[in-house]
């Protein structure tokens, strides 16, 4: 793990304003611009990120207590192929954890289905309903000041939307 506190030249008990001090005179050292060699602008880089890991607080205790225990490497993460890590015994086992929860996910999936189908079900007969009535108000038992047209597009609207978003589902 690099230790930015000897790249900037400072204690770890050093101050922000020592550290912007630092970081000041180490980058006038070292920039490409005044200092023209192929590894000034590596180590201007570096000084660079140095300096914005230790100016923010959170960042310099977790880089403080990652220096302490003796983090000298990123984390880990699951993921089969990119992880040179990955057939260890620890990431098996959750890998192996991961499959069981999988399999009883599956029982929910089924109840979802059944689930998405009666409520896709009642919200079309829903829509006929509306339809249906606004046909009845428009023929049969029609009231002063309604107008039962809206009624009927807006429940046409409504009934194709539902079972166009029920077939989009089913694809």
């Amino acid at each position: 793990m690099k230790n930015y506190y000897k790249i900037l030249g400072v204690s770890r008990t050093a101050s922000s304003e020592s550290i912007k001090r630092a970081y000041r005179s180490k980058a006038k050292d070292f920039h490409p611009d005044v200092y023209n060699d192929k590894s000034s602008k590596e180590q201007f880089q570096l000084i660079n990120e140095a300096y914005q890991v230790l100016k923010d607080d959170k960042k310099r205790r977790l880089y403080d207590y990652r220096l302490k225990q003796g983090f000298n490497r990123p984390r880990v993460y699951n993921q089969p192929r990119k992880n040179p890590y990955y057939y260890s015994s620890y990431a098996q086992r959750a890998y192996y954890a991961y499959r069981k929860a999988d399999s009883a996910s599956k029982n929910y999936k089924y109840y979802e289905k059944i689930f998405d189908n009666i409520l896709f079900t009642f919200m079309a007969l829903a829509g006929i309903y509306a339809v249906g009535f606004g046909f009845y108000r428009l023929f049969y038992d029609q009231v002063d000041g309604v107008n039962p047209l809206t009624g009927i597009i807006v429940g046409v609207i409504f009934t194709f939307v539902i079972i166009f978003g029920w077939i989009a589902r089913k694809r």
